[in-house]
Parts: structure tokens; sequence; C-alpha cells
């Protein structure tokens, strides 16, 4: 796919209910199409089964600003919204996980996808995905990245 391609990261600490490491949102300018993502832990290790979920959302929350990086440093700045930390969690879409992994906290995983088979944020104001752990007693910090082409 051709386009200008960027990368952002993501902290949260994991809670029950889940909070959300990174949001990446959409506008009515632009599609996203996310083709990898990497999620790890910076915690102390331990045998944690964290569930991980990427799911839609179509409120965008309160969170902590993240600029995009351009792959390409002649790209022109990201479209695109990134953020993280979130004091006030998006308004996640019911039914409607795009990956959803249970990963042991002392593993790091990455994603990538198929070429064509990006996952896709629609060109709508405030719509996209979000990264969410979930976990019942664990709350270190964890990390999510990803690369998406506009």
């Amino acid at each position: 796919m051709a386009g200008s391609k960027y990368a952002a990261t993501g902290t949260q600490n994991v809670a029950t209910p889940a909070d959300s490491t990174l949001g990446l949102t959409a506008t009515a300018a632009q599609r996203l199409w996310i083709y990898y993502f990497c999620i790890s832990s910076q915690g102390t290790p331990a045998d944690n089964a964290i569930l991980w979920t990427f799911q839609r959302h179509t409120a965008a929350g309160t969170a902590t600003s993240v600029v995009p990086i351009a792959l390409d440093p002649a790209d022109p700045a990201s479209v695109g919204i990134a953020a993280e930390n979130h004091t006030v969690e998006p308004t996640v879409t019911a039914a409607a996980e795009l990956w959803e992994n249970a990963v042991n906290q002392r593993a790091t995983l990455q994603f990538f996808s198929p070429p064509g088979a990006e996952f896709v944020m629609p060109a709508t104001a405030a719509n996209g995905a979000v990264f969410q752990p979930l976990h019942a007693s664990y709350a270190g910090l964890v990390e999510t990245t990803a690369h998406w082409t506009e």
C-alpha cells in the first residue's frame, strides 16, 4: 500500500477494568491502515497472562497526546491522532474486537499484518481503535507501539 508511514508508542499501568495503552484515531479527512504493532511489559518479570484487546472506538476519550513520527523523514506530519495514558477511556464499540490474545508478561509480541489485510480505521472524526491490557491483580507498566499508513 502506497502512502506515508508513521509510528507511535504508548504506555499505561495495567488495571481492572482495562486502561488503554495506545489509542489511534482517524480524522474526517484521513483513514489509517495499521499494519504492525508490538506489545510488551516494562514491569518486573513474572508469570502473568495479560489479556490484550485491540478494539474499535467511536469516541477517543481523554488522554495524553503522542506525536506520531514519520518513518520517512521526508513525509508530512501525520493526520491521524495517537494518545496514551487515558484518564477518560475511549468509547469502545461492543463486540468489535479486531484482535484479542492473552500474552505472558515475560513475552514481547510483534504482529505484522499480511499485505492487504491491515486494520483499517474509518475516515470519521473520533473513530479509531485502542489497545487495552487487562489483568485481575498485576498492575505493572506495559507498552504498545504501532505503525500505520495514511
